[in-house]
């Protein structure tokens, strides 16, 4: 770590700002997961396709995380604090003007892309607020943020309920729309502290130095790039991802469709908020078990990846045989909240354990933008799927069988975690007489990335446990 002392971290102001941080991620979670209610409201409503509504909900989750190359250039350029404020008003905005819509098309727009970019700019600051403030407890505040997650599940759907109950769709918009408001407020408190300003005066330094600040984001994105395509010659790593992918799909599928599916089979409101009730509780569960099962004296990450895998797909390709029962989808919401969980703990771990932490933070933001292609693909194939066969049963068991694919796929990762053709790749660095880094990778063209002085290696590090 950098030499500078900082004095404001891991104490005084950092805990006003750690709970402020906490505050949003509950704000934010509740309104993304009200995505699954929605549907089913806007179903009964507006009569339209099933695959077209659920497009609404899934390009609002799925550029959370589509959209994080983008933010992460944006935070460099600015600063936490500026994204997290327009995140919070984008969000307000998106539904805002849902209030005067009466239109699925519109309603796409408007929640669907102006939400999910606010939701990209508004949460991916807040893991970085809490690593720049915390050092000594970094990993448990960070850990505890993912817990919050599932409060903000746990509260959306009987929050919606009664907002629609009370105050209708309309009303419903707004008062979401001033919650997310919340969040603009949220970001004043959160000030950069000494670390961050510090990197800030660096960054702002070599900003200055370029011709623009369009030349800088461009640059940036071209190393980003440069460096990503690298990464996917490691096909552990690609493995990995689309093991990834596959869980997401399902993950995004169930969370949107298990609300329409008790409206299918004919159960009241009561039912179905409590179906999401104990998705989202499962879901904590599933989270809180893998991350305490792994680790020094626990069960190998990979194995704990593969099994949960293993019960989520055989556990939905056999939704047939049990979907017959009266209460099937609260077992569903029980087995896929909780197997899905578990891997959402894995990730980091297992990334670092096959790409290592000094490429930490180009691989972490392939595989989520790897989650963010499953998020977006599976709730509309799960429509069509529903479509055709004008019942769910086969829905569920198709997408049971994408998930027994990502399955295989994440043991062949690991099982060519000592292949010497499958190591992972070793990056030469050279620096030319400009002061650029030039990465060589076999006998191809060298990559040019940024020189990295100890402020941003500190950055670097700081990025790896986000």
């Amino acid at each position: 770590m950098s030499s500078v002392a900082h004095d404001d971290v891991d104490k005084g102001r950092a805990w006003i700002i750690l709970m402020t941080v906490y505050c949003l991620v509950i704000f934010q979670c509740t309104t993304l997961y009200m995505n699954g209610l929605y549907l089913a409201v806007l179903m009964d409503l507006y009569n339209e396709d099933l695959t077209k509504t659920s497009m609404i909900g899934a390009l609002n989750s799925a550029l959370l995380n589509l959209m994080g190359p983008v933010v992460s250039v944006f935070m460099d350029i600015y600063s936490c604090r500026t994204c997290m404020f327009v995140g919070g008003i984008l969000l307000s905005i998106s539904y805002f003007t849902s209030f005067f819509s009466n239109s699925i098309d519109v309603y796409i727009v408007t929640i669907g892309i102006i939400g999910g970019i606010g939701n990209a700019y508004g949460a991916m600051p807040q893991s970085v607020f809490i690593a720049y403030n915390f050092e000594k407890m970094r990993n448990i505040a960070l850990s505890f943020r993912e817990v919050l997650v599932g409060v903000g599940m746990f509260i959306a759907s009987p929050l919606l309920f009664w907002l629609i109950e009370t105050f209708g769709i309309n009303g419903s918009f707004l008062i979401v729309s001033g919650i997310n408001l919340q969040i603009c407020v949220g970001s004043l408190i959160c000030w950069p502290n000494s670390k961050e300003r510090n990197l800030k005066r660096m960054k702002t330094k070599q900003t200055n130095e370029d011709r623009s600040t369009f030349t800088t984001i461009y640059q940036k994105l071209k190393s980003s790039i440069k460096l990503s395509l690298i990464l996917l010659k490691n096909r552990q790593l690609v493995l990995f991802m689309l093991s990834t992918l596959s869980w997401n799909f399902l993950l995004s599928a169930c969370s949107l469709h298990l609300p329409r599916y008790m409206v299918t089979r004919g159960f009241g409101d009561a039912s179905v908020v409590s179906v999401m009730t104990v998705f989202s509780i499962s879901n904590t569960l599933g989270r809180l078990c893998a991350a305490a099962t792994v680790g020094s004296g626990g069960i190998d990450s990979n194995i704990l990846q593969i099994g949960m895998l293993g019960v989520l797909s055989f556990s939905t390709i056999l939704f047939p045989l049990y979907g017959q029962w009266s209460y099937s989808g609260f077992v569903l919401a029980v087995l896929s909240g909780f197997y899905c969980g578990g891997p959402n703990a894995l990730l980091t771990p297992i990334t670092v354990g096959l790409i290592g932490i000094e490429k930490m933070s180009s691989g972490y933001g392939l595989l989520i933008f790897f989650c963010g292609i499953g998020v977006l693909t599976g709730p509309p194939v799960l429509a069509i799927i529903y479509s055709w066969t004008d019942s769910y049963d086969y829905s569920f068991m198709t997408i049971g069988f994408v998930v027994l694919l990502g399955m295989f796929s994440s043991l062949m990762a690991f099982s060519k975690a000592d292949s010497p053709e499958n190591t992972n790749i070793e990056i030469d660095v050279a620096q030319n007489d400009n002061g650029v880094m030039s990465t060589l990778l076999d006998d191809q063209e060298p990559v040019e990335v940024a020189l990295l002085d100890k402020n941003k290696r500190e950055d670097l590090q700081i990025d790896s446990q986000v």
